[in-house]
């Protein structure tokens, strides 16, 4: 059988499984164990593994601890990276051909580390010395695998010419998420870790950089205004680190984010200089608007450049495949450690390209009854003509490296008003009994009978977004609904109604979570309807809720 396959396996994020630490031994060891023995099962025809960036993870710690270097990861997971360990094992089944990419937490690996892990026959994985692993031969690019990180302006390695950053090659995503670690490190509670929260993981740092997003897109017309000054104000706002808090980096080295503000203040308009205002905006957007349209974008622009018909990323933690009408082939290998609350929504992927066809099928690791299972993982394309909401303001996407980015700040600049409004065509009360606030704040009380209220969104005055929901019960005993929306910094705007029997926070929670979009919504019981629908005033946005009587 001819060895026509590669396996590409990014974003496992293994540390010492420190409580911060995205990936824990004990819930998502034997993810990876499960992909790394199908590797072996299959190693007749598969050519190669690329570990595609980030498989360690040298950033996911709280300020107060220095990060572990290489041999302290490997001494905490012997069962992956001991001599008798399945990367070991899948390095004999393949026959050393295991290649090693750069990402952006473990952008301080040496191939000196990495001969470090021991392996029966003598064999090393081999690091890439570049940032773009081109596995059919650097005469043949055909196929193009990089993490996909030194497309974005916060976690490409930052190394200016005037030796501005003492801490090289670490970027201002280093500083994020360090921050981030501070705060869960604050709220997890004795024995819990992160992987035990929705959204571990989150690549946006649960919306934190999209947050900075509007201010950003201000300071980019007044030179004046650094942008990581804005950056990481915000930071420091939402997880509650001090300016001045000490950064501990591996090697003894301390920092902290006021540093960081000396450190990265040229960082715009370097990026501005050498690749010109509109990729250097579209390299803020690849890293803040958790939108994968514009990673997919550079996908492109790489393909082009060097003749490749398949680009394979990792980076954005999800799933796809593919770019609408587009001839480019593009493929991301997703994320291999979700989160506990996730897993099912979430799986860990990787991608088996067809080196023959220059193609890729995307597959996963499904946990049904305690046994694990690689299969066929659904993924969808990038759509390069979607419409992207960012602030107040939709803009079409598009992968026209020629488009203005002039729209785009002022669609992010641009004040507007929210609304929600309700009206309550029934004889009975409506009584305010529960709610979710996950960004911004419920504003409207009580609703007596046959009465229509209306008021401003309590919004999150940083970003201009909100996302809540409310529980609300008749007091004659009709029964309970529930009132969603959302308006984001980006994706898709949301509108949802429930009529969960239940009091308290717990329904309003459930149909906020189970918003998807801003179509005309209903819902009803033997007593009542309820219709949602949006709607807009010149600048005003409205919530619509009606409530009538069966």
């Amino acid at each position: 059988m001819s060895k026509n396959k590669i396996i590409a396996l990014s974003d496992i994020h293994i540390g010492t499984n420190a409580p911060t630490v995205w990936y824990q031994k004990d819930i998502h060891e034997p993810y990876l164990v499960t992909i790394l023995d199908w590797i072996i099962q299959n190693a007749s025809s598969i050519r190669e593994l690329i570990l595609l960036g980030d498989v360690l993870d040298f950033w996911t710690y709280p300020p107060h601890e220095e990060p572990p270097n290489f041999d302290a990861i490997i001494a905490a997971n012997p069962a992956i990276f001991g001599a008798n360990g399945k990367l070991s094992e899948v390095l004999t089944a393949l026959d050393g051909k295991v290649t090693y990419v750069r990402g952006n937490h473990d952008m301080n690996i040496t191939q000196e580390d990495l001969d470090k892990l021991e392996n029966p026959k003598g064999y090393k994985i081999q690091l890439s010395p570049e940032d773009v692993y081109y596995p059919l031969g650097n005469s043949n690019k055909k196929i193009a695998c990089t993490h996909g990180h030194i497309y974005t302006m916060f976690n490409a390695p930052y190394t200016p010419n005037n030796a501005s950053n003492p801490i090289a090659p670490l970027p201002l995503g280093q500083f994020i998420t360090r921050s981030v670690a501070f705060m869960r490190n604050n709220d997890l509670q004795p024995g819990q870790t992160v992987a035990q929260l929705k959204d571990s993981g989150d690549p946006d740092n649960k919306n934190l950089l999209s947050s900075a997003l509007p201010q950003v897109m201000k300071a980019i017309e007044n030179p004046n205004i650094p942008i990581t000054d804005i950056i990481l104000d915000t930071i420091s706002k939402a997880t509650g680190m001090s300016e001045t808090q000490s950064i501990k980096l591996t090697g003894g080295r301390e920092t902290t984010l006021e540093e960081g503000k000396k450190i990265y203040a040229n960082l715009w308009s370097e990026w501005q200089s050498k690749q010109g205002k509109s990729i250097a905006i579209k390299s803020i957007l690849a890293d803040t608007a958790l939108y994968d349209g514009f990673l997919g974008w550079f996908a492109q622009q790489l393909a082009q450049d060097v003749g490749a018909e398949l680009v394979v990323m990792g980076h954005t933690h999800k799933p796809i495949s593919g770019i609408v009408n587009s001839p480019i082939k593009y493929v991301n290998t997703g994320f291999n450690c979700p989160s506990t609350v996730d897993l099912g929504k979430k799986n860990a992927t990787f991608v088996q390209i067809d080196i023959e066809a220059y193609q890729a099928e995307i597959l996963q690791v499904s946990q049904e009854k305690g046994f694990y299972n690689i299969k066929a993982c659904p993924a969808n394309p990038v759509d390069n003509k979607a419409e992207l909401e960012i602030g107040n303001y939709t803009i079409k996407l598009n992968f026209d490296p020629n488009t203005a980015v002039d729209q785009i700040i002022k669609f992010v600049t641009s004040d507007k008003k929210f609304l929600i409004s309700v009206v309550n065509e029934t004889k009975y009360d409506l009584q305010y009994v529960g709610v979710k606030n996950d960004s911004g704040h419920w504003t409207l009380g009580d609703i007596p009978a046959n009465t229509s209220i209306s008021k401003e969104v309590d919004y999150n005055s940083v970003s201009n977004t909100f996302s809540l929901g409310a529980n609300y019960q008749f007091i004659d005993g009709l029964g309970f609904i529930q009132l969603a929306a959302s308006w984001p910094v980006t994706g898709t705007r949301k509108i949802a109604v429930g009529n969960i029997n239940q009091d308290g926070n717990a329904p309003a929670e459930k149909v906020w979570r189970e918003m998807q979009d801003s179509s005309d919504k209903s819902s009803s019981n033997d007593s009542v309807q309820v219709r949602a629908f949006m709607t807009t005033q010149g600048k005003t946005v409205i919530w619509n809720y009606e409530v009538t009587q069966r």
